[in-house]
């Protein structure tokens, strides 16, 4: 940086490129900050263009989570998070994949163990959970750990329970045990999926 600018810490230089959504080069220069605040400049731009009105401080009627969402969904702010839970492992992949085409930050779990510490850790806006995970039992015991988990903690997270399963039972148990969806995994389940998500 040259004498004639302001100095700025280290943590700014990379809240700026962060807050861009650019990647930090390894040489720091007078370009490229310049372009990360050319970024930011035009993000402002457009974000000023945007039918989305901040909450008031006495008005019900939006909430701060929703002004966030409403953000995340018009790409400022932070992304929604998701967790996949299943234990074969190109299901995981796929899924993992195509939520971050769609913009979301996406956590992965093989097993009802990582997948309850997660869950404890972290704030999820969907869990997309595969029922045999590795068996009908440890399914269900996860969905009820999940669900304990949110009431809990007050969240509004969304359950999708996903199954090669078309047992009747098993859509009633989980609808009753606190699921939001149950899907099989049949022709053109990926695209339900991700039209849940979006309405929700």
């Amino acid at each position: 940086m040259s004498e004639e600018n302001i100095l700025v810490s280290k943590d700014t230089i990379d809240l700026i490129y962060k807050i861009a959504g650019t990647q930090k080069p390894e040489t720091v220069s007078d370009e490229t900050l310049r372009l990360a605040l050319c970024v930011i400049e035009k993000k402002l731009s457009d974000a000023e263009s945007l039918d989305i009105v901040p909450p008031q401080e006495h008005d019900d009627s939006y909430s701060e989570e929703q002004w966030q969402k409403d953000l995340a969904m018009a790409g400022f702010g932070n992304k929604r998070k998701i967790l996949v839970v299943d234990d074969i492992g190109v299901v995981t992949y796929q899924l993992k994949i195509l939520f971050q085409k769609i913009g979301f930050e996406v956590d992965t779990a093989k097993d009802i163990y990582s997948a309850a510490k997660l869950v404890r850790k972290n704030v999820y806006d969907f869990i997309v959970m595969d029922l045999f995970v590795s068996t009908e039992r440890e399914g269900f015991l996860l969905l009820d750990e999940t669900k304990k988990t949110i009431v809990q903690k007050g969240l509004k997270t969304k359950i999708v329970v996903i199954t090669a399963s078309s047992k009747g039972e098993h859509k009633v148990k989980c609808l009753n045990r606190g699921a939001n969806m149950f899907l099989e995994k049949d022709t053109g389940w990926q695209d339900e999926l991700v039209k849940f998500l979006s309405a929700n």
